[in-house]
């Protein structure tokens, strides 16, 4: 695979998952967060078990160590993500959601650093600093003494539960992937993430009947489950492959930028000032992190 042809399919990536907000914007209003993340986790399973059945070692059962290693991936980065994600979409724009959400390759740099003793050069450290400053920026509307008076909204504060759920993932991901191929551990993680949420629903008294889904509703799952879930995985670890992890999570800085242009174009969400200064911060310190 070319570079170019690789680049472009990142890029496109990018925008799929700077999509997934302004969907699941408008899936959130309508659906409950885990009839949600239980549809789109059931679609993204399927595909996932195909793509696992073409690889080399196909579908197998797996060890007691694995399961548990792929139990801790599907509670946080699925079930504990998906419902902040959805929920926390229910209440904020899908732009501030996403500028807050680019956080997280900076908080996990920054729990590396605090829990993990990993060292970070100066010039990360800057690079924390800017974007926390900037999603200060955005959370407050550049109205930094608020946030002191009434502290964080509860769509602002779901939506850092986001961030939590993905440091989470990323630090349990680590230890995972001495156990499991990356395809492997990304399936069976949908799939028990996918019952936790499906029986947390039926506990709640919620249905999960496919016929309470308008046809709309499914699109957007859809969506969700096969590109934004499946084939936007397939395409980043490609890049993970051929360029590394350090030249393609620069590619996750876009995300925010196809997020805010959608919500705007698509959602007609509204950019202030302090919304476009504190998405900078927050993308410039992310690029800045990793250089």
């Amino acid at each position: 695979m070319s570079h170019t042809r690789l680049y472009a399919k990142l890029v496109v990536t990018m925008a799929i998952w700077g999509g997934t907000f302004i969907v699941g914007r408008l899936l959130a209003h309508s659906v409950s967060p885990l009839v949600l993340a239980f549809w789109r986790f059931m679609l993204a399973t399927i595909c996932l078990m195909v793509l696992l059945a073409r690889t080399d070692h196909g579908i197998r059962w797996l060890a007691p160590k694995q399961w548990f290693w792929a139990g801790l991936l599907a509670a946080s980065g699925v079930f504990a993500y998906n419902l902040f994600f959805f929920a926390g979409l229910a209440l904020i724009p899908a732009s501030r959601a996403a500028l807050l959400v680019a956080l997280n390759p900076i908080m996990v740099a920054l729990t590396g650093a605090l829990i993990l003793r990993q060292a970070l050069p100066a010039h990360r450290w800057l690079g924390v600093a800017v974007s926390l400053f900037g999603a200060i920026t955005v959370i407050s509307h550049g109205d930094y003494a608020a946030i002191l008076e009434h502290g964080l909204g509860r769509g602002e504060l779901l939506i850092l539960g986001c961030c939590v759920s993905w440091v989470s993932y990323t630090l349990v991901g680590r230890q995972a992937m001495k156990h499991l191929s990356s395809v492997e551990a990304t399936a069976w993680a949908a799939l028990i993430g996918c019952v936790l949420l499906g029986v947390t629903a039926l506990v709640r008294g919620e249905s999960l009947s496919p016929a309470m889904l308008r046809p709309a509703q499914w699109a957007g799952l859809a969506y969700l489950g096969a590109l934004g879930t499946c084939a936007a995985f397939v395409w980043y670890s490609d890049g993970i492959r051929v360029l590394g992890a350090a030249k393609t999570i620069v590619f996750t800085n876009l995300v925010p930028v196809f997020a805010v242009l959608a919500g705007v174009l698509l959602l007609g969400e509204p950019v202030s000032l302090p919304m476009v200064i504190g998405g900078m911060l927050v993308v410039g310190g992310v690029w800045l992190t990793n250089r």
